[in-house]
């Protein structure tokens, strides 16, 4: 592989990487303000606030964001400490 070619996937790993630790601490941190998110950004899937909007759901995106953003950090973690 072309350096360049390098590069350029590491630079979208680095952006992907951002774009999935910034969605994991908005659901974390505020599930009402992550359904708010464009629908551009693609990441609700099949969620709707209507079905998750409440209570229980809240916790169930704030659980789901707790683990991606811990997986998200392990990975960070493992790549520096190597």
């Amino acid at each position: 592989m072309s350096g360049k070619m390098h590069v350029i996937l590491v630079i979208c790993a680095i952006l992907f990487g951002v774009f999935w630790v910034a969605n994991a601490a908005i659901m974390l941190a505020s599930p009402k303000l992550w359904f708010q998110l464009p629908s551009w950004s693609g990441v609700h899937g099949t969620m709707t606030e209507r079905k998750y909007g409440k209570t229980w759901g809240h916790l169930q995106i704030r659980i789901l964001g707790a683990i991606f953003l811990a997986v998200s950090l392990g990975i960070i973690y493992d790549i520096i400490s190597n």
